[in-house]
C-alpha cells in the first residue's frame, strides 16, 4: 500500500460514517464512544482530520481546542488529542501527514504551542520516536497518571493512562 492513495480531509458530515467506523474499530471500541469523540466538533470544541483510502477511513487526528488538562488550558495550548492509523497503513507516513495538517491548522488559528500526550509502555514506542522527531518535548512534570504527576516512590500500573504531556513550539 502507498500513501499516495490516501487523502487527508477535514471530517465533514459526508465523512462521518467512515470516520465513526474507523474510530469504533481502531480507537474507541464502541460506536457510542466514537460519537462522543466527535460530539463537540459542531460547536467549535474540536477539529478532526481523517485519512481516506477510497471510501475507507484509515486514520484520524483530533484537536481539542480547549484541553481538559489545566496545564494546557490555562496557557491556551490546544491538545492534539488523538492520532491513530489503521495497522495496514502504519509506518507509511499517514500519521505524519495527519500531524502536519493538524499543526498547520493550529498555527493558522493562532496557537503558538500545541500539546500532545504519549503513553509510556512499549506499544507507544513508534509514537514516542515520531513525536520526538517532530520537536515535541516533555512539559517538565514527568510521568503522569492522567493529569496527575507520579511522585518518586509511587507504585503505578503500566497502562494507557500512564503518560507524558508534551508540547511543540509552532512558531
Amino acid at each position: 500500500m502507498t500513501t499516495s492513495n490516501v487523502s487527508i480531509q477535514p471530517v465533514v458530515p459526508a465523512l462521518m460514517p467512515p470516520t465513526i467506523r474507523f474510530l469504533t474499530e481502531w480507537v474507541t471500541g464502541s460506536e457510542a464512544k466514537a460519537d462522543e469523540h466527535l460530539e463537540d466538533h459542531p460547536f467549535g470544541g474540536g477539529s478532526s482530520f481523517v485519512a481516506m483510502h477510497g471510501d475507507e477511513a484509515v486514520g484520524i487526528a483530533t484537536i481539542r481546542w480547549e484541553s481538559r488538562y489545566a496545564g494546557f488550558r490555562d496557557h491556551g495550548i490546544p491538545l492534539l488529542h488523538q492520532v491513530s492509523v489503521a495497522e495496514p497503513f502504519r509506518r507509511q507516513g499517514v500519521a505524519t501527514r495527519l500531524m502536519d495538517t493538524a499543526e498547520r491548522l493550529a498555527r493558522d488559528r493562532g496557537a503558538a504551542t500545541l500539546g500532545i500526550t504519549v503513553g509510556l509502555f512499549d506499544e507507544y514506542g513508534p509514537a514516542q520516536r515520531m513525536y520526538a522527531r517532530r520537536g515535541y518535548v516533555p512539559d517538565g512534570r514527568g510521568a503522569c497518571v492522567g493529569a496527575t504527576p507520579v511522585s518518586e516512590g509511587t507504585t503505578v500500573t503500566i497502562g494507557h493512562d500512564l503518560i507524558l504531556w508534551l508540547t511543540k513550539d509552532l512558531r
